[in-house]
């Protein structure tokens, strides 16, 4: 697998749906990687900004939308968008910056949250969206259809937003086969590692730093596990089920030989497996995290509300999870820092990502370019962050508007901007529609018996693999 050098966000993709397993394994194996953000906690979905926009951020005034070329666009009536989310409650300021290019340009646009089932059904009916929101790791089939419209050419031309403005693994994540399918909207890696300072303290332990190895992180974790019986009272760790490719990664495996279009899964390979056993090892042999059955026993489904409960002493995951964590800040002293370096000495995040693309028999594709461009391009950027909750962490795809927010939000969450630094140790989810439906239908499974103990990880991906490998070839 090609590594590629890069919230969570979160939608509801074709993938897992249908394989039976937790809800946040279903997210990112079946491409629900950046959804936007919920009110409440989950383990699949990032939470979204806070729906009640307050003052402008200090480091991004409101900046008006670009004046009309010499031969402006033209418009339709309505321009129809179809956001994959309701930014109505979970994130107004969005709207209001889109409501700022429209009073420029006296255009309407109408914005309809949706599903990507409904995408497809409208493109299938030949009445496609002007634009819709894709996550990278969802719609594979509309991709490979050649249904989305390569937006290489409308950056070409374009001087406000140029594909450098962007951080490269954002881009790669969106492009298949040298098309760019859609334009990426947000950074949203999940390689934070939360802590309770509190159950740091009274246990006389210093926090992790990013130069914490795993080895010395399971130690530390064992000696924070407290409590007798099948349920801990405090467990040392947890992460989002769908991020289990960290542990491959984390010893030297890789899941496929190429992420943009896989022909060969290698899961089963001595390293990956050996990352398998150890994600495993962790709630099973060492128990310093609640397993499934452990979860499930104490009706706590999710590990975002074992850590706002104050019975997890750390957490992995994205910067989506500061949005709850703020409404519980007076009951729960924490702090944030990058997840352990991997067994294999280097450091390894996921990620996921969300982009805007343009059905190919849209009939409007100037507009939707012009809308697009500004929105999500540097003054469009400006105002949405201008108009929302200052403390709201989601990050924009642009590389010098993301420094410049994590700067800024240093004042609200001390290392904010390890989060960019984290760009050089990132990797997507494996993509193409033939990947979708192995890990749909055959790897999801597989991994649910994994995480419940229910069979040897060895033969189990071994399996797996031979049954993953056959679909990957068209078998």
């Amino acid at each position: 697998m090609e590594m590629v050098p890069t919230s969570r966000r979160r939608l509801m993709a074709l993938g897992f749906a249908a394989a039976g397993i937790a809800g946040s394994l279903v997210a990112a194996c079946g491409g629900d990687a950046a959804p936007a953000p919920p009110a409440k906690a989950e383990p699949t979905k990032a939470p979204a900004a806070p729906a009640a926009p307050t003052a402008a951020a200090t480091a991004a005034a409101p900046t008006k939308a670009p004046e009309p070329t010499a031969a402006p666009v033209k418009f339709p009536e309505t321009l129809a968008v179809t956001t994959i989310n309701n930014f109505a409650t979970n994130d107004p300021a969005f709207l209001k910056a889109a409501d700022e290019f429209m009073a420029d340009r006296k255009v309407k646009i109408e914005f309809i949250p949706g599903n990507n089932q409904e995408v497809i059904t409208k493109i299938a009916g030949g009445t496609p969206p002007d634009v819709f929101r894709r996550d990278a790791a969802a719609l594979h089939g509309l991709v490979a259809e050649g249904a989305m419209r390569d937006l290489n050419p409308f950056l070409a031309k374009t001087k406000d937003v140029q594909v450098s403005d962007f951080y490269p693994h954002l881009i790669k994540g969106q492009t298949y086969q040298g098309k760019l399918v859609a334009l990426p909207e947000d950074f949203q890696p999940a390689p934070l590692l939360f802590y309770n300072t509190q159950i740091f303290e009274k246990a006389g332990e210093k926090p992790p730093t990013p130069d914490t190895t795993w080895a010395d992180f399971l130690e530390q974790a064992k000696r924070l596990t407290k409590g007798t019986g099948d349920v801990a009272d405090v467990y040392g760790y947890s992460f989002p089920k769908w991020t289990y490719e960290q542990f491959v990664y984390n010893h030297g495996g890789q899941t496929v030989d190429n992420v943009e279009n896989p022909a060969k899964c290698l899961l089963d390979s001595t390293q990956a497996i050996q990352g398998l056993e150890f994600m495993v090892d962790l709630q099973h042999k060492h128990r310093v995290m609640p397993s499934p059955q452990v979860m499930t026993g104490a009706n706590i489904p999710s590990e975002n509300n074992w850590f706002l409960g104050g019975r997890l002493a750390t957490l992995n995951g994205g910067t989506w999870f500061t949005g709850n964590l703020n409404t519980a800040k007076d009951n729960l002293p924490w702090a944030m820092t990058l997840a352990p370096k991997g067994q294999d000495g280097k450091a390894h995040y996921p990620t996921g990502g969300a982009g805007w693309a343009i059905p190919t028999a849209s009939k409007n594709a100037d507009a939707a370019w012009a809308w697009m461009s500004w929105q999500f391009g540097p003054a469009g950027w400006k105002s949405w962050i201008a108009k929302r909750d200052p403390k709201t962490f989601w990050l924009p795809a642009l590389k010098s508007i993301a420094a410049d927010e994590a700067k800024r939000l240093e004042q609200f969450y001390p290392n904010a901007s390890l989060v960019v630094k984290s760009a050089d140790s990132i990797w997507f989810r494996p993509g193409g529609a033939k990947w979708e439906k192995a890990n749909a239908e055959i790897l999801g499974p597989a991994l649910t018996s994994l995480h419940e103990n229910k069979a040897p990880v060895k033969t189990t991906i071994q399996e797996a693999v031979t049954r993953i490998n056959a679909v990957l070839s068209g078998g």
